[in-house]
């Protein structure tokens, strides 16, 4: 490993403020926009269709 490398495994280490957001937290989230923005989408189609 290149010896710059430690500095950034220090610098992910070190506390920052802000959110925590988990990895978890984030395919959760994302896979809920991802289904929302389906359902809007089918939703705008059959709408625009209906009439």
């Amino acid at each position: 490993m290149p010896s710059g490398g430690a500095g950034l495994i220090r610098f992910f280490e070190d506390e920052t403020p802000g959110i925590k957001v988990g990895p978890t937290l984030v395919v959760i989230l994302s896979a809920m926009l991802l289904i929302a923005t389906v359902v809007a989408h089918i939703a705008a189609l059959a709408a625009s269709s209906g009439s």
